[in-house]
């Protein structure tokens, strides 16, 4: 079970709306997830034309599993802190499921509102790609990033770009960080003059790390290539404040340009 604190606000310049809206909001959470409202604060933010009316709840949440804790931060995009368990295992069918959860989710949203997040290069650097396709560690270095906390995982992406070349050194650039290693890269292409096609990645990252490339760069698959992954508390809060401040954010953009 994941236990958990979950501060959710309603704001708006009318406040009998306002009220309204947060009273229906403190339902669905206690029908849809038994959850126990801690404590309600107010606030007013005045302007010299507007009055802005925040009324902020936090709640105490229970999760059967990991998956509808997820869930709940997609739909709800609250401020969470998790109170308990210090660790969680996770069967493999289980961390790949969620996963998918998320990629669908924030895909739909993307192709319903044509806004999604834009992945910046760093500064180039020379890579040999060569290299990659060959695979740059063998079993033994990968089984030692295992026991340093890192996760193996097979993800695919699709690439459009001038060249095969291009596509994998951009995917590669872009993904470069100390949190994310990336072993072997295969391709394959449907096009006969540039590069449209498929990229496969073998990489081992921090779990934090499998969810910012699943919403972020929406990944035809992602999967962990173990039988069971281990979540601290602290990854567990990490990943749920991170997936809700990334569909809060997506979600803003939609309404400030309308």
């Amino acid at each position: 079970m994941i236990r958990i604190h979950a501060l959710e606000e309603v704001k708006g310049n009318h406040k009998g709306i306002v009220e309204k809206e947060f009273e229906q909001l403190v339902e669905e959470l206690k029908n849809k997830y038994n959850a126990k409202l801690r404590y309600v604060d107010e606030d007013i933010e005045e302007d010299e034309h507007l009055k802005f009316y925040t009324k902020i709840g936090e709640f105490e949440i229970d999760f059967n599993n990991f998956k509808d804790y997820i869930n709940f931060c997609l739909k709800y995009g609250a401020d969470i802190e998790v109170i308990k368990p210090e660790k969680i295992k996770l069967k493999a069918e289980e961390i790949n499921e969620t996963l998918g959860v998320v990629i669908n989710a924030f895909k739909s949203f993307v192709d319903r509102y044509k806004i999604g997040f834009n992945i910046y290069l760093k500064e180039k650097k020379d890579i040999d790609i060569e290299e990659f396709k060959k695979g740059k560690y063998d079993e033994e270095e990968i089984v030692e990033f295992e026991e340093d906390g890192y996760i193996r995982v097979k993800a695919v992406f699709e690439g459009i770009g001038k060249s095969e070349e291009e596509v994998i050194r951009n995917l590669i650039t872009s993904l470069d960080r100390e949190e994310i290693v990336i072993n072997k890269i295969l391709t394959k292409n449907f096009d006969e003059k540039n590069f449209n096609g498929l990229i496969a990645i073998d990489l081992l990252c921090l779990p934090f790390e499998m969810f910012e490339i699943a919403y972020k760069y929406l990944p035809v698959a992602l999967s962990v290539q173990r039988e069971e992954i281990e979540l601290t508390l602290s990854d567990i809060q990490d990943i749920g404040n991170e997936i809700s401040g990334a569909m809060f954010e997506l979600s803003h953009a939609v309404v400030m340009r309308r």
